[in-house]
């Protein structure tokens, strides 16, 4: 759970500075995705996060001949306690999707979240057959139909999630598919008990 509010924090920093969240992934001229959001965070998660930051070419993919070298240098903060997922592989992940925070190439600001801060999820930590190379632009794709999938066997019982307020909140195994998909969303109108989770 400190791993997930220290990257909600690095996040709500980047809000802080930039009026919006971080992009699901920065692209180059022609709309390619090159790098995570979490690569664009590294200057607000930690004192050394903005040398390895400055490090990176940020017009190079992910797995360019330089920035590949940089895999290994994954901050300890993205790294889950108990996690088996090979080296360079974070079990952080933004949940992806149109009505997300985290919906592709342009940053969402909180303004834009209108079913509240405290009703939706941005991050997740998920199992360790969802682990993804940390720079890679690659994040918690959902299935509505089976919105769980892919969280369930890091922990007992369900999974920890990164609200967009800041908040880290533990969310059972047995929620509701309906309750975790309007979670998902920022804006579908939808009312979320907290119960619920």
């Amino acid at each position: 759970m400190n791993n997930l509010k220290q990257i909600a924090l690095s996040l709500h920093n980047y809000h802080n500075s930039h009026n919006a969240f971080p992009p699901a992934y920065t692209t180059d001229k022609n709309g390619k995705p090159l790098l995570s959001w979490r690569v664009q965070t590294l200057p607000d998660l930690e004192s050394k996060g903005i040398v390895l930051y400055e490090r990176f070419h940020q017009d190079e993919p992910w797995d360019s001949e330089h920035n590949k070298k940089l895999i290994p240098l994954m901050p300890r903060t993205f790294k889950a306690p108990g996690s088996k997922a090979g080296p360079g592989k974070t079990n952080y992940l933004a949940v992806r999707g149109d009505k997300t925070i985290f919906a592709g190439a342009k940053g969402i600001g909180l303004r834009d979240v209108r079913d509240g801060s405290s009703n939706t999820i941005m991050t997740v930590e998920a199992n360790d057959e969802s682990a993804v190379i940390w720079t890679k632009p690659d994040d918690f794709q959902y299935d509505p139909k089976n919105p769980i999938k892919g969280l369930l066997g890091l922990r007992t019982r369900g999974f920890n999630a990164g609200f967009a307020d800041g908040s880290v909140r533990f969310i059972s195994g047995t929620v509701s598919p309906d309750v975790l998909n309007a979670a998902f969303t920022r804006n579908g109108g939808e009312v979320i008990d907290h119960q619920d989770f």
